[in-house]
């Protein structure tokens, strides 16, 4: 019989994709040994609004240009073929059943991990997955995160994996709230760099990058529109 296919499951609103979402997925990927991440954009969260999200195809296809480099990485769209809020646990069961020969970990942040036990079904899913975070090299939070994780019914502590967290310098809400300074600002633009120092522009509500235009604004974008201009953007991070 084939040796399983170790998977690593990457979710979030990836509302835009940035370098610190990479790097946290390079870093579990080498770390853990994993055959392959799939990055599975939320559709729709259980605990709070999706009315800022860029649309569904804005979100997969920056995904598409942030991991096109990196043969390991892969998106699916799953949540967006399932119905009601994006539990996990719900996510995880179709998963099993596309991927029926794979062990699945399951990678969240620490402040996710300090409340894992509010999760829908949590129970069910650590029976799904090895159950993965990180903590800054700061040995209050490690204490913290083992301390919780020692505690949590229905964790086997024998598939826990706590990594040491790669320092991250950018954030999503960050690149936002960039987009909502410069909107309605002619003229006013925020350069975005990737590692690559590839360009991308935050503008007038959006992101340009790989000859696109991506918007943050629902109202104003429902289908992405072409731009001339080529910005070879591969991944999407921010840059003073």
């Amino acid at each position: 019989m084939a040796d399983k296919q170790k998977i690593g499951v990457f979710g979030g609103a990836f509302n835009p994709v940035h370098n610190g979402h990479i790097n946290l997925a390079l870093h579990y990927l080498n770390e853990l040994e994993l055959d392959k991440i799939l990055f599975i954009p939320t559709a729709s969260p259980p605990h709070k609004s999706d009315d800022d999200f860029a649309p569904k195809e804005d979100r997969i296809n920056m995904l598409s240009l942030a991991i096109s480099s990196f043969d390991k990485f892969e998106i699916s769209d799953i949540e967006f073929k399932l119905t009601g809020k994006s539990y996990t646990y719900l996510t995880l069961s179709e998963l099993k059943k596309i991927y029926k020969n794979a062990e699945f970990y399951l990678i969240i942040g620490a402040d996710q991990m300090l409340h894992f036990d509010k999760w829908y079904k949590y129970k069910e899913i650590l029976s799904l997955v090895t159950l993965c975070t990180s903590a800054r090299e700061n040995e209050k939070e490690k204490a913290e995160i083992l301390s919780f994780a020692s505690r949590l019914d229905g964790l086997d502590m024998n598939k826990f994996k706590l990594l040491t967290s790669p320092v991250l310098k950018v954030s999503s809400s960050e690149i936002r709230q960039k987009i909502k300074d410069g909107c309605g600002n002619t003229g006013q633009r925020y350069r975005i760099l990737d590692m690559r120092s590839e360009a991308a522009d935050v503008e007038d509500g959006g992101i340009e990058a790989g000859n696109q235009r991506f918007c943050f604004r629902q109202q104003h974008c429902s289908r992405l529109r072409e731009f001339h201009h080529h910005a070879r953007s591969r991944f999407i991070s921010l840059s003073n």
